[in-house]
């Protein structure tokens, strides 16, 4: 869909890109920023140009060994807290030099994560008080979150330097904003594209995929929203409705990418690959008539109405990797999480999965509100019975609570020991069992200062 707010704005924009979007440190340095390239061509789709400069990659790549392993620790507040005086102090040229090339642009989009606020924050307030009139929008994840958290009010240190804030999808309100557009204050809370069918794909155009860590990995979106409503999940707050892209964007998506950047791993970031089965199925037929197969790995529900012929294209397109959200194998609780699956329902996915030869890692919450001694019991029982079946555990945690969700907030593991004892003791087990999985992802999200304590 194109959009024209007038022959000035078209030419100020089309004759110089002084527009940028950019990432913070700590982000995932692995692959490209996937939100920035949706952004940047959607704006180039409407004749508005858009520079991407990744300074997370920047100044991963220009750290120590040390450092780049702590960079990549989830949910590693003390880092969070420290990289901006860490960089600034440790890398006073390049710093400087970060700050005046922000400073060319007019505008600058921040995505904003949890653990890249701070040092977002801190490097607003020093372009501001260089370059007063600069514009700087904020959006990502995390401004979504601050949202709820707030109940619609933001904090002032949030409110304060930012021209623009971006609830939920950033496209329609980044491009209404540089159209003059944001006539309902400095928030703009889901203004989001009805549906996916014209959406440009990402080209990163000035970057140079080539030198992000995992090499010729490229992340793809094949939908955005999710079709279930899992309470203690904020990832579903993102979006408003579930929505897919057109299946030959994608295929031109991946045939671009393997000619131009050398593409030949493809990360999924939907929330579920098999939201929509249909449209999936139709993926995998396309893949293999085009290319054969490509390596692709998604994040997948357990549904019981996908037929086998789906499971056997999927592993035919090349599928090699799984996530799948179980949490739990306990029927009350997997009730009482809204996950809209049974635990026989979960075992006749596995089963499927492993006819197929579908390598698969399910992800385990321990300690949710309501969960007794008994539903955690059938749950790691579940796991030890049928480890033949579920080649990994991709993630094990405590219940965390996370604003705007429908679960018990006084149930967090910080205030439920229970929690913290029951993942100890399933970590124990799996251990003892000599069950696979991924220990960089145990208890992964404890935030770092709790989990030295």
């Amino acid at each position: 869909m194109r959009y024209t707010y007038g022959m000035i704005f078209q030419y100020i924009f089309m004759t110089k890109n002084n527009i940028l979007l950019t990432l913070l440190p700590l982000a995932w340095p692995n692959m490209p920023p996937i939100g920035l390239g949706f952004l940047q061509a959607f704006l180039e789709e409407n004749g508005i140009g858009a520079d991407i400069i990744d300074f997370n990659h920047s100044f991963y790549a220009l750290s120590g060994q040390l450092l780049q392993k702590q960079w990549v620790v989830s949910c590693n507040t003390s880092l969070e807290e420290t990289i901006f005086s860490l960089i600034k102090e440790n890398y006073p040229d390049e710093f400087d030099n970060a700050i005046e090339k922000m400073l060319a642009y007019d505008v600058i989009g921040f995505s904003c994560f949890k653990s890249n606020l701070y040092m977002t924050l801190n490097i607003a307030n020093v372009l501001k008080s260089k370059k007063n009139n600069v514009k700087l929008v904020f959006g990502g994840p995390e401004i979504t979150r601050q949202f709820f958290k707030g109940t619609g009010v933001f904090r002032e240190d949030i409110f304060q330097p930012a021209d623009y804030l971006i609830v939920g999808e950033g496209e329609i309100p980044l491009l209404n904003y540089l159209g003059g557009k944001h006539c309902k204050g400095k928030v703009a809370g889901f203004e989001q594209l009805h549906n996916l069918k014209d959406l440009s794909f990402p080209r990163y155009n000035g970057i140079d995929l080539s030198s992000y860590p995992k090499k010729h990995a490229i992340p793809l979106q094949f939908s955005r929203g999710c079709i279930r409503r899992c309470n203690f999940c904020s990832e579903r707050l993102l979006y408003k409705g579930f929505r897919t892209r057109l299946r030959k964007s994608i295929l031109d998506e991946i045939a671009y990418h393997k000619e131009k950047n050398n593409g030949e791993y493809f990360i999924f970031y939907d929330s579920l690959i098999n939201a929509n089965i249909k449209e999936l199925d139709l993926l995998c037929e396309g893949i293999i008539e085009r290319f054969g197969s490509i390596h692709w790995e998604a994040q997948i529900a357990i549904r019981n109405d996908m037929e086998h012929s789906v499971f056997k294209k999927m592993k035919q397109s090349g599928c090699y990797n799984l996530f799948v959200g179980l949490e739990s194998a306990s029927d009350t609780t997997l009730k009482n999480m809204n996950k809209g699956f049974s635990h026989d329902d979960a075992l006749s996915f596995f089963n499927a999965l492993h006819k197929e030869n579908l390598f698969f890692g399910v992800s385990i919450i321990v300690g949710y509100p309501g969960e007794t001694e008994d539903d955690f019991r059938t749950t790691l029982n579940f796991i030890i019975q049928h480890k033949d079946v579920i080649p990994q555990i991709a993630q094990v945690n405590p219940f965390t609570y996370y604003d705007g969700t429908n679960a018990n907030k006084t149930a967090d593991y910080k205030s439920n020991p229970a929690a913290m004892e029951r993942m100890e003791i399933f970590v124990e087990e799996i251990k003892k069992n000599k069950i696979r999985h991924t220990n960089a992802f145990l208890g992964n999200l404890i935030e770092k200062n709790d989990r030295d304590k």
